[in-house]
């Protein structure tokens, strides 16, 4: 009975622990990745296919040592990585299209933070939970209440009021966060994808016994080749004149190591929480976000802007 009870007890301390992980990786990242592609005279601009790359080889030996320690060793890892992911090919294969979603949305993600201020990119990249519905209906053949319909409406109704007080932020003559509709563009497509790619590796996860970490490896292995590509192929020219690291500063690394935390949180999220949990989580690091930019970046909050953010985080 104590063990019992101990049980349920220690569930919720690690929900609770993954809750105020995700609402902090989610806020931080956000702001610090908008402070890092803030151009600054004198210091060049980093790439931001190097930092993807960076980001995938950290989270391939986190997840690598993740399975030995809960196989029992280097030699149960090799042995399990070797049978899940090169014996059982097919099964890798699979994840070929969300490690290319996902790596297109990673590069989607810098491009967005360097033209829509913090605030502006949360709000919008909600617009994942109305793509995350749309696939969960036509993909997955799933059904939405009227309460959710109506709060996918709010969702709508929020984004579109946001847009209207940067527009009118933007004509007042504040200061500029670049191209707001390129940022825009950006930031629903990000969302397009990772709405049916989250979608895709539920319904692979639920079908498979492979661990969560096992598919993160999965994933690694078309994610890293896919970001060396966009860096030495697309990159070429860039890479040839200032090399991979160039301005990788302080910040920027603490961009690279949280958007790694990033993709293992979501691995934790779902083991041990669940999309009403992230949904919450996603709505707390908005409001923590709307505050910090505040005095960080000197952003204006309009009443246009709060009723839009109100609208959304509902």
């Amino acid at each position: 009975g104590a063990r019992a009870a101990a049980a349920p007890r220690g569930g919720k301390r690690v929900r609770a622990l993954v809750l105020v992980l995700l609402v902090l990786q989610t806020t931080v990242i956000t702001l610090l990745a908008r402070e890092s592609r803030i151009p600054v005279a004198g210091r060049p601009m980093y790439l931001g296919a190097a930092a993807v790359l960076v980001s995938e080889c950290i989270k391939l030996p986190v997840c690598l040592a993740v399975i030995s320690r809960q196989l029992g060793g280097p030699r149960q890892m090799l042995a399990d990585v070797r049978q899940r992911v090169v014996v059982g090919w097919r099964d890798t294969l699979a994840m070929g299209l969300p490690a290319l979603l996902f790596g297109l949305q990673n590069m989607l993600f810098f491009v967005s933070v360097s033209n829509l201020s913090a605030t502006s990119y949360q709000l919008w990249s909600q617009s994942k939970t109305l793509t995350t519905a749309l696939f969960y209906v036509l993909y997955l053949g799933g059904a939405l209440r009227r309460l959710q319909w109506l709060s996918l409406s709010l969702l709508c109704a929020g984004v579109g009021l946001v847009q209207a007080s940067d527009s009118v932020s933007a004509a007042a003559g504040a200061a500029s966060a670049g191209r707001p509709l390129l940022g825009i563009s950006a930031v629903l497509a990000s969302s397009l994808l990772s709405g049916f790619a989250n979608i895709y590796l539920e319904k692979k996860m639920k079908a498979s016994e492979a661990s969560l970490w096992v598919r993160n490896v999965q994933l690694a292995v078309f994610g890293i080749p896919q970001a060396l590509f966009v860096l030495f192929g697309l990159e070429r020219a860039a890479l040839a004149a200032s090399g991979p690291f160039v301005g990788f500063t302080p910040t920027v690394w603490s961009v690279v190591w949280l958007r790694a935390l990033g993709g293992l949180l979501v691995a934790a999220v779902i083991k041990y929480a669940d999309n009403i949990v992230k949904c919450f989580a996603a709505a707390l690091a908005i409001i923590t976000g709307m505050l910090l930019s505040v005095p960080l970046f000197n952003v204006p909050l309009s009443p246009i802007f709060l009723v839009g953010a109100a609208s959304t985080v509902s």
